[in-house]
């Protein structure tokens, strides 16, 4: 996070391709940052593959490295084809997202046949892109690994849908944060949105981050992915264009009363409600450092137990909400008691939409015997269980 947040501090006004260079930069700054960390710290040493028989290696020859580029190239090509068919994908708000790809073509043509040729022989065993490869070429229909292509293909599903949006909302994070430069950090409100800003642009470097780096040699690929259609609904309505649709015609619940108008009259209570705001947002954005290379929502890639995920098992989507009715004060009946009580309604529908996330997310890791078993260090060691210690009610 010092990293990132440390180039797009240094790069200002310098870095070459604007706004969306500096969010590169700073993107490359924390995948160095841990990728090498957790090389150093890593608290088992990596057990050495074991030796396999010459039929098996001949399968990881360059060769067949190939084939996996052709896989992969097989995969972009649909890719690309989604994003010229769907109109979504024709307008200029995905311009930055364009320019990224840009960049990061020539990186995956000249490393695609390198990489795998070296992770196959790491890691061994087919995978969807030798399948796909092979397809391409004419071989493997009478054996076609149906489940291991859907897995394949949601994943993708994933990536190509929340990469784009990602990209872009960094771009343009990376200019409010850079246009709102304090000339001081006195606490006022200027030093507040700057400060908040800060907090998204955090949570959205380690979220391009996540979405660009999936793969096995860094041991961040998709162990799995959402297998439910109900859990895929209730994560994408939260993003755009479908919260555009949701947000403006079912779930407004802004009553137009900003936290900062109601308690303008009161610099001290402006203050501590402010700050306690900005803990809230920043809790959100450590919760998505935590995940380090890992971040992306709709799969599993490692259970995450560190940071605030020691404390609660959804620290983001609780952090989130609860700052949602301190932002917004639905409560506050500046139109009479009904159209507040309407408002907080709306936002508890939200809330509700997190919750049901929070469930079918739960759902899908509990595969994971590790994510059981982080569950129950939770219900033992977690902040609700220290709170009950510390007040009596549990012993």
């Amino acid at each position: 996070m010092v990293a990132g947040l440390g180039a797009i501090a240094l790069g200002r006004g310098i870095a070459p391709g604007g706004s969306l260079g500096l969010a590169m930069t700073a993107c490359a700054a924390i995948a160095l940052v841990v990728i090498v960390g957790e090389r150093l710290l890593a608290q088992e040493p990596r057990a050495r593959p074991p030796a396999r028989k010459a039929a098996e290696a001949s399968a990881d020859s360059p060769g067949h490295a190939l084939v996996r580029a052709l896989g992969l190239a097989v995969t972009l090509g649909i890719v690309a084809l989604a994003y010229w068919l769907f109109p979504e994908y024709h307008g200029d708000f995905y311009a930055p997202f364009w320019q990224f790809l840009q960049w990061l073509f020539p990186v995956v043509a000249i490393g695609a046949v390198p990489y795998f040729w070296i992770a196959s022989r790491r890691h061994g065993g087919p995978d969807a892109y030798l399948v796909l490869g092979r397809l391409l070429l004419g071989r493997g229909w009478a054996r076609i690994d149906r489940d291991l292509l859907r897995a394949h293909f949601l994943g993708w599903a994933v990536k190509a849908f929340f990469l784009p949006l990602m990209v872009v909302y960094l771009r343009n994070q990376v200019d409010s944060v850079v246009n709102g430069w304090p000339a001081d950090f006195a606490w006022n409100i200027p030093t507040y949105r700057f400060c908040f800003d800060c907090s998204f642009l955090v949570d959205l470097l380690f979220c391009v981050v996540g979405y660009t780096l999936t793969l096995r040699m860094l041991d961040t690929h998709i162990r799995s992915t959402e297998p439910t259609p109900l859990g895929w609904i209730v994560a994408l309505v939260c993003y755009q264009p479908f919260f555009s649709v949701i947000g403006n015609y079912y779930l407004r619940y802004e009553s137009g009363t900003i936290w900062d108008g109601w308690l303008a009259s009161s610099p001290l209570l402006l203050a501590a409600w402010g700050t306690l705001i900005l803990v809230l947002v920043w809790i959100y954005a450590l919760a998505t450092v935590a995940f380090g290379l890992r971040f992306s929502n709709l799969t599993h890639r490692g259970i995450i137990t560190s940071g605030p995920y020691a404390l609660v098992k959804h620290p983001a989507y609780l952090s989130k909400n609860l700052s949602w009715w301190m932002i917004s004060v639905p409560f506050v009946a500046t139109a009479g008691w009904a159209e507040a009580l309407r408002h907080c309604l709306l936002l508890a529908l939200l809330n509700g939409v997190y919750a049901l996330r929070a469930w079918t997310e739960e759902r899908h890791l509990r595969r994971d015997p590790a994510y059981v078993a982080y569950c129950q260090w939770i219900r033992e060691h977690g902040l609700v269980a220290r709170l009950a210690h510390a007040t009596g009610l549990r012993r």
